[in-house]
């Protein structure tokens, strides 16, 4: 080997040297960023036989990140689940609550116990009263918190498609940026761990298919099909609603025009924060509201008056069934079936007719008439028709209904046959079941979640160990090459001497 041949060799073997320290430098500030990969140089030989870098590479594993994707969109979808249903817990307790409906419903028979008890006192007809009060408002709260959690699913996944919209953005921009470097064999590593990051986020919001396409091209889909990111971010189209009850449907949430989740979605998605809160909306507080309505439509049927006294001939006996104890806005008749009360809920309340704080009477409860009170037809209603003080037959009419069974509407989990006292604790029961599984599934989730992550950082992020090990040895190496340099550069000032 020539002299000028070792100085090159040595002198490109420090221009090496000096790349690949700045990597590892690179590296050992990016030490805390768990997104940050560890870059390093693929070295070869040059044309002149000295070491040359080649390209700037980064340990991956594809296989780890899908999984990532994978658990962090399960973790976005029962969280959000989780968080919702512990907040109506919070509002309407659980079955043993004190002022949940279930609870209320106990408080509402043992008051009515008490006054067929003591029928003729005043006070004891006031406390069913109250009672029957608490019961109304119990159900109202919880249809309020329902509803409420209808809302917030609601700006939530406004939210979610705000961001989604601007981490797609992003997304176009870094992936061109990461095509067009792997043409020009630039050094594209940061750009792709900043891919991978959006990549993961998005995750977050809906379940995805990560695909590589030749040029190092990303393309995304969700979990169900539906293309999210291919060259350019799809659009992401969700209106919210500007206010919720029972009554209101909550808008599409659409990916490139495609309806994500319900009945009429062709490719209903499957993970994902979003997911979550549509199957919140749309599935879970729709059923929970169904079992409370059906509640209240069982209080005001079972609470309802008949005529009892019929005028004479030649008027027709009314057979209608009038809404006594418990009623709602603009209702006269119980209606023919539950299905008809949808958010009655939210709106049932006791009657003017035996609330004295509005001036009703409490001892109707007693005495019938509350669906016709102050009205020229009364009497017609009235069970005690002789005025009796110690008359309990009403009172032990409405007592035994908490003893009646009743039939419910099945398919909304809480059973379909039971007392009033069986369904609400049934009801109550669903709700805490299907939080006690969210909040279980989270758990298991993050667990998940946190050994993905951090099996993929021991196998693609950054040692500190090994980078100081790594810098320590590119050091010798540096001072090896600048010693061969010194030596022949002494070499060629003997053999100048000599000429």
């Amino acid at each position: 080997m020539s002299l000028l041949t070792a100085f090159s060799n040595a002198r490109s073997s420090l221009g090496s040297l000096s790349a690949q320290s700045a990597l590892v430098s690179r590296n050992i500030t990016n030490a805390d960023n768990p997104s940050a990969t560890r870059k390093y140089a693929t070295l070869g030989t040059g044309r002149q036989g000295g070491v040359q870098i080649l390209s700037v590479a980064q340990s991956r594993d594809q296989a780890l990140f899908r999984s990532l994707v994978t658990s962090n969109s399960t973790v976005g979808a029962v969280e959000v689940t989780a968080n919702a249903l512990d907040r109506i817990r919070d509002v309407i307790g659980d079955v043993d609550a004190f002022d949940s409906p279930a609870a209320s419903l106990v408080g509402l028979q043992n008051a009515l116990s008490q006054l067929a008890v003591t029928p003729e006192s005043p006070p004891s007809a006031e406390a069913a009263i109250s009672a029957a009060k608490d019961m109304a408002s119990s159900l109202n709260r919880a249809s309020s918190a329902v509803q409420n959690m209808r809302k917030d699913a609601d700006t939530q996944l406004a939210q979610a498609a705000a961001a989604m919209t601007k981490l797609l953005a992003e997304l176009e921009t870094v992936n061109k940026r990461v095509t067009v470097g792997t043409a020009t064999n630039a050094d594209i590593t940061d750009f792709v761990d900043r891919r991978d990051q959006i990549v993961s986020e998005l995750s977050g919001y809906v379940g995805l298919n990560v695909q590589m396409r030749a040029g190092n091209d990303l393309v995304l889909t969700t979990d169900s099909g539906i293309t999210l990111f291919e060259t350019t971010g799809r659009p992401i189209d969700f209106t919210p609603s500007p206010a919720y009850s029972a009554t209101v449907s909550g808008g599409a949430f659409k990916i490139d025009g495609v309806s994500v989740f319900g009945p009429l979605a062709p490719m209903p998605i499957k993970g994902g924060s979003v997911f979550g809160l549509l199957q919140l909306r749309d599935e879970t507080a729709i059923t929970f509201q169904g079992q409370l309505d059906a509640l209240a439509f069982a209080l005001v049927d079972s609470f309802a008056e008949t005529e009892q006294n019929p005028a004479p001939p030649p008027a027709v006996p009314d057979t209608n069934r009038y809404a006594g104890l418990f009623t709602a806005t603009g209702m006269t008749t119980v209606p023919g079936s539950s299905a008809a009360t949808v958010g009655l809920a939210g709106l049932i309340k006791v009657a003017a007719g035996v609330d004295n704080t509005v001036g009703g009477d409490p001892m109707r409860l007693r005495d019938g008439g509350i669906s016709h009170a102050d009205q020229p037809d009364e009497a017609r209603f009235v069970y005690n028709s002789k005025g009796a003080g110690g008359f309990t037959s009403r009172i032990n009419d409405l007592v035994a209904q908490f003893s009646t069974t009743r039939s419910f509407d099945i398919t909304l989990g809480a059973g379909g046959t039971g007392t009033l006292g069986d369904y609400a604790a049934a009801s109550m029961g669903w709700l805490e079941s299907r939080r006690a599984e969210a909040t279980a599934d989270v758990d298991y989730g993050k667990v998940l979640l946190a050994q993905t992550r951090e099996t993929l950082s021991n196998r693609t992020g950054v040692n500190l160990d090994e980078e100081m090990t790594r810098l320590l040895d590119l050091e010798r190496s540096y001072q090896a090459s600048s010693k061969l340099i010194s030596t022949v550069g002494q070499m060629i000032d003997a053999l100048l001497a000599i000429a």
